[in-house]
């Protein structure tokens, strides 16, 4: 009786270990990329600021922030900042695509990162007149 007490004492604690060993490494899952972890500054074609960040959010490497300016007309400056640290997209290998205007679904925000840079390009949907454009940015130090 006490052998058979002993096997079953043995087995749940080998079991725990198990379980615990398997959560812990889940917590330290290392991104793919992790060199992309950063904010990526550039231009866009209308040579206007943008700014687009990733960050490592449980293994895995998402877009926290999205700082596009586009010019709809000469003299004018649209933002669409859009911000969530839980990530507004996921990384699909070393590109995103994000919708950044849940109200219009067409307009978008891609890119992908090759070397040290990131190259992309935005669409705004209006149904006159869309505007489009692309960009580049760095990884800022």
């Amino acid at each position: 009786m006490k052998k058979a007490l002993f096997i079953v004492l043995v087995t749940i604690i080998a079991g725990a270990a198990v379980i615990a060993t398997s959560c812990k490494k889940d917590k330290e899952k290392t991104p793919d990329y992790p060199e992309l972890i950063g904010s990526w500054v550039g231009t866009t074609s209308q040579k206007i600021p943008i700014r687009v960040d990733v960050a490592d959010i449980g293994g895995d490497l998402y877009v926290t922030r999205v700082n596009l300016e586009y010019s709809k007309a000469p003299g004018d400056t649209v933002w669409a900042y859009k911000y969530n640290s839980d990530g507004l997209t996921m990384l699909s290998g070393k590109s995103f695509t994000y919708n950044y205007d849940a109200a219009v679904p067409q307009s978008y925000i891609n890119g992908t990162f090759q070397s040290d840079t990131l190259n992309g390009v935005w669409y705004v949907y209006d149904p006159t007149d869309p505007i489009t454009g692309t960009y580049q940015a760095v990884k800022s130090k």
